[in-house]
């Protein structure tokens, strides 16, 4: 059977009565806007094949433009066995990046669903909407930090947890790190993540977590009056320290671009994970800072423009290990020894204990390779951990104790004191028994 459009069958009856002699060759001619050899020539084909002369040869032939079916049996058993799951973008991206296959998202789409296989975002949960809030104009003004709990690691039930820091103007994912809990070392990593790549912002924007702000909010009348205030956070002491300011708020929506984040995480991130049997912090960090964050914030994020950027870029002897370590304020104990978490350390000075006056006020700094130094007027002393036999606390204590309870008995002298064979002592005795002698 030959199926012929209108346009194809006003031609075969042109060229019917053209053979029949009812219309001339030239009247023809203006009829099909063609020229008079071509004219004859499909007069003659008409005459040799009759009617199947008329529609393109190449009707119903695969074009040499489309993709062959060896590919296309490809990308789907790929689908299928491999990245079944991975929403049709992050599929797309995936044959490019790993086999070498480029193909557009729209033919994607057409191929699968023709296949029945539908896209998992296809019944993706409608969140409430809410204005969204514009972006800040310069890189580096406000970069927005959390912590997302979450099973990461393909078969591990375990929730662990990923830190992570966000420009607000450009979308650049500027650190992200795997800790077990979060944790202030977990908000270290990202800031230097960002520091060592961008720089030092301007500001972060965090939650209301009590590494970021006091859990005492408000002030009573009476300590307001008396000049108190509320103590900053061991970490906003180090941004301070830096030059780095601090939002905090306990409303989501407020920093939705990191919420945001973490919803592209969990389902790029995760598969990759997978992917690549990564269940591992270690290897997961690894992954994350050398090849997922470079790819994906060449993927989703803006170009920097230096005209409109307020990351402060550091000197190259920058020291990340103690500009970024927290600090306690302590005293001194017997001259070279020092508290922290119920642990005792003596201070070293070129390998053997230090002299500092007992009672002396010092700064414990934790460094970030977990190394406890202390800081006394601008020098930094390495400490070591030590057994103390007998706690310094207690055993203060139990001398003050005993002190007191010393003071409190009374003295007994012994029977050979000198007081009592002297004749003070019996003269002392007859005025006390004065009541019995005779009058």
């Amino acid at each position: 059977m030959i199926e012929l459009t209108m346009k194809e069958q006003r031609t075969s009856d042109i060229m019917v009565k053209l053979i029949a002699g009812e219309i001339s060759v030239k009247q023809a001619m203006k009829l099909l806007g063609l020229s008079k050899r071509h004219t004859l020539r499909k007069k003659k084909d008409y005459i040799e094949n009759g009617i199947a002369s008329i529609p393109h040869k190449s009707r119903g032939k695969p074009s040499g433009k489309g993709y062959s079916q060896e590919i296309k049996d490809k990308i789907v058993n790929l689908y299928r066995e491999e990245y079944y799951g991975w929403n049709f973008h992050h599929f797309t991206e995936a044959l490019i990046n790993y086999h070498n296959i480029k193909v557009s998202i729209s033919f994607i789409y057409r191929l699968l669903k023709f296949n029945k296989i539908e896209s998992p975002l296809k019944y993706k949960q409608r969140r409430k909407s809410h204005p969204p809030r514009a972006r800040k104009e310069y890189a580096g003004e406000l970069v927005q930090c959390d912590a997302s709990q979450h099973q990461w690691f393909y078969g591990d039930k375990t929730f662990y947890y990923l830190h992570g820091a966000i420009d607000d103007a450009t979308g650049i994912v500027t650190g992200a790190y795997f800790c077990e809990q979060e944790t202030i070392y977990g908000y270290q990593m990202i800031l230097m993540q960002t520091i060592k790549n961008y720089g030092l912002p301007e500001r972060l924007f965090t939650d209301y977590r009590t590494i970021f702000q006091s859990t005492k909010k408000e002030l009573s009348l009476d300590d307001q009056l008396k000049g108190k205030k509320i103590n900053n956070t061991r970490f906003v002491k180090m941004l301070m320290k830096l030059g780095v300011g601090i939002i905090s708020t306990a409303n989501p929506r407020a920093k939705g671009r990191i919420e945001r984040l973490w919803r592209t995480l969990q389902d790029r991130l995760y598969k990759e994970l997978t992917k690549f049997s990564i269940t591992t912090i270690k290897e997961a960090n690894d992954y994350l800072s050398n090849v997922f964050l470079p790819k994906y914030n060449s993927r989703f994020a803006s170009i920097i423009d230096f005209n409109r950027n307020l990351f402060v870029c550091v000197d190259d002897d920058f020291d990340f290990n103690t500009q970024l370590a927290l600090w306690h304020d302590r005293k001194i104990y017997h001259n070279c020894y020092i508290t922290l978490d119920n642990k005792y350390y003596v201070i070293l000075d070129d390998d053997s204990p230090a002299y500092i006056p007992t009672k002396s006020k010092v700064s414990i700094y934790t460094l970030l390779d977990g190394s406890i130094s202390v800081l006394y007027k601008d020098t930094f002393y390495k400490t070591s951990p030590v057994d103390i036999l007998f706690p310094i606390k207690d055993s203060v204590t139990s001398s003050v104790s005993t002190t007191k309870n010393n003071s409190s008995k009374a003295h007994t002298p012994s029977k050979d004191h000198p007081w009592k064979n002297s004749s003070i002592t019996k003269n002392w005795s007859l005025y006390k028994n004065r009541s019995s002698l005779p009058r």
